[in-house]
């Protein structure tokens, strides 16, 4: 049987470098954990200053306050959906709800208030473990068994 083998297609060698890079990129940021501090997360919990948002005048947004309002605006997103996730990843495992359940925005301050008060050298751990922390004082599991 012969073996025929095609002259490469400059398709092809696109094709094949594209994937090369992407998975290049990717094993890189497995290789390097995402870690949000305690001192980051309640950064963005702060005003944005608007002299240090990037703006000119041809932005989507008609002035330097508006990109920084709609800056304050993604970050506070950002701090809602990481503390929601820590809620979601922990509850049951790092600390359980007692005979009151607060709702998810009391939780939700409650973390944000606790963080602010930390010292700055507390500050500078996990977000995640520091608010897992927060609720595992305030919400034990010692009655009842964790989830797996």
């Amino acid at each position: 049987m012969k073996l025929l083998l095609r002259k490469p297609q400059p398709q092809h060698i696109l094709f094949f470098a594209v994937l090369t890079a992407a998975l290049h990129c990717s094993a890189k940021s497995l290789s390097t954990p995402a870690s949000v501090t305690g001192t980051q997360l309640l950064q963005l919990t702060g005003p944005v200053d608007p002299k240090t948002v990037h703006w000119t005048p041809h932005s989507k947004f008609s002035s330097r306050t508006i990109a920084a309002d709609f800056r304050q605006l993604v970050n506070g997103e950002f701090v809602h959906g990481y503390i929601q996730a820590v809620r979601d990843a922990t509850e049951g495992k790092e600390w359980c709800w007692g005979e009151y359940k607060p709702n998810p925005d009391e939780l939700e301050a409650d973390a944000r208030q606790s963080l602010a008060r930390m010292p700055d050298t507390k500050l500078r751990q996990n977000a995640a473990t520091l608010i897992a922390e927060i609720w595992r004082a305030k919400f034990p599991c010692a009655d009842r068994p964790r989830k797996p």
